[in-house]
């Protein structure tokens, strides 16, 4: 059966709108980045442990980590990671100061996270975050319109 033009083009635009919704995953992680953070651990293990306690300050705006859940086990690939900014008093987080760091490397992932997420004052929403096998160590730090910096670890365990 042949369609008119018109009404095949029009199924044309309504499929090609509906794989444009569709989130794809995307590698936050490479497996490049896990060999090279691995390696890093090794060699800084005996330092990371002779570190002092950091100090948490009360006057700083805080990063509250919504998923993946602290001890929540193993997960798979791709993950869902959820942050909520707490500003502190009136000011408000200006998202543009996100960083997000991996490992003791301290790999820049924010251009990934700024590409495939939705960064605004009140948090991150990243979907379908492809992270290799292993486990992870990612700090998020972000700031307020003052300039006070709030700073955050997310450790992700992925099967």
């Amino acid at each position: 059966m042949k369609l008119p033009a018109g009404l095949s083009l029009g199924l044309l635009l309504a499929a090609s709108c509906t794989l444009a919704n569709e989130k794809a995953a995307f590698d936050l992680i490479t497996p490049a980045e896990l060999a090279a953070e691995e390696r890093a651990l090794a060699d800084q293990e005996l330092a990371a442990q002779a570190a002092p306690p950091r100090r948490t300050r009360s006057l700083l705006p805080s990063i509250k980590v919504i998923t993946p859940k602290p001890d929540g086990g193993a997960l798979k690939s791709p993950i869902r990671i959820e942050l909520a900014f707490e500003p502190l008093g009136e000011t408000r987080i200006d998202p543009s100061t996100l960083k997000v760091l991996y490992g003791v490397l301290r790999i820049d992932l924010t251009r990934k996270i700024r590409e495939n997420a939705r960064v605004t004052d009140k948090g991150v929403l990243a979907e379908e975050a492809k992270i290799p096998s292993g486990n992870h160590r990612l700090l998020v730090q972000v700031s307020d319109v003052a300039g006070r910096t709030a700073e955050t670890e997310l450790r992700v365990k992925v099967e």
